[in-house]
């Protein structure tokens, strides 16, 4: 039974609509909160994101994601750390599971805040 709620989960998880989203976030880890660490976010769905980081995080690990809009914060998500995959450079990609559904709402000021980073980095 475990099994197969987990495969549903996964099935589920991937049903979502993911969408592009370029833009820079700060997280928070329970694992060590006075530590803020820098990183982007690649896309996101309702039930989950994408990201790079430059520091080690392990999976299972809750994050709190904070994506800003010039120095204020638009849009925060709480994740939990799916799967890792390292990179070059000691980067590496996050696949998070939203803790609670993204909204309509979050979602669109992830947009939005992706939306004005590409275009102060165009000007």
């Amino acid at each position: 039974s475990d099994r197969r709620n987990s495969d549903r989960r996964v099935s589920d998880r991937r049903r979502s609509q993911r969408s592009p989203i370029d833009c820079q976030i700060r997280l928070l880890s329970a694992a060590a909160p006075s530590e803020v660490i820098q990183g982007s976010l690649l896309d996101a769905s309702s039930s989950g994101l994408k990201l790079i980081v430059s520091q080690a995080i392990e999976v299972g690990e809750k994050l709190l994601i904070e994506a800003r809009r010039e120095s204020r914060v638009v849009c925060t998500v709480t994740v939990e750390v799916i799967w890792v995959e390292s990179e070059v450079l000691g980067r590496s990609t996050l696949g998070c599971e939203s803790v609670a559904e993204l909204s309509p709402r979050q979602l669109g000021q992830l947009k939005s805040a992706a939306a004005d980073a590409a275009s102060v980095a165009a000007s």
